[in-house]
């Protein structure tokens, strides 16, 4: 049953790409084996099954055993803390996800690091913590190196800061930068949607401010 396990796991979820099916074989083998070998490719597949579904507050019992297994890697540790904070943001937890998402920060140097930076950010903003978002919304775009889905991300969200701020000026800019230079589409109509939005804010505010006083 535990090798039956194992080979339909591999198979659902490098083969077949059905992560729904992996995650239930994973699952399955996590409970039938007492090998340490065969326990941690269970809550590995387990985890990476979920977090390709964005289940993450499904994930984050596994991710906190992975976390502290005999054996597992930064790998598993920087995915399984990605999982955490990703639930804790879902569920407006954000300073508990800024904690997990420097973790990530510690212990990935590649495309992992860089989305929890903006995860970072995105958490400030979310908290109204305008200076915090800010400063780590640049640190995303410095230190992202070519990981430019998340520094474009990151200027989107610098957008939205300094249009909470009714600095309509930079808002307009930075988003204008970003219609003008992103090659990703979705981003790019995004960028639209909320440039659109800024123009007509600024609009109406500069037509309040030019009424005349009775």
């Amino acid at each position: 049953a535990e090798r039956s396990a194992l080979t339909a796991a591999r198979i659902s979820f490098f083969e077949l790409k059905n992560y729904a099916r992996a995650e239930t074989y994973y699952a399955q083998l996590k409970q039938l084996t007492s090998a340490q070998e065969n326990k941690l490719e269970a809550m590995r597949g387990l985890l990476r099954s979920q977090y390709q579904q964005e289940k993450w507050t499904e994930a984050v019992e596994n991710a906190k055993e992975l976390t502290e297994a005999k054996g597992s890697s930064a790998d598993d540790k920087s995915l399984a803390n990605m999982a955490i904070a990703k639930s804790y943001e879902v569920g407006g937890q954000y300073d508990l996800a800024i904690t997990n998402y420097k973790s990530v920060v510690q212990l990935n140097k590649a495309g992992l690091a860089a989305e929890a930076r903006y995860g970072i950010a995105n958490s400030w903003f979310q908290l109204n913590k305008l200076t915090e978002s800010e400063k780590a919304a640049f640190e995303t775009i410095n230190k992202s190196g070519s990981y430019d889905f998340w520094i474009t991300k990151a200027y989107i969200l610098l957008g939205d800061i300094y249009f909470r701020q009714k600095d309509y000026f930079n808002a307009k800019a930075t988003l204008q930068s970003v219609v003008d230079n992103t090659i990703n589409a979705e981003l790019k109509s995004e960028a639209q949607a909320k440039l659109a939005q800024v123009t007509e804010e600024e609009g109406k505010s500069s037509k309040v401010n030019n009424t005349p006083n009775p």
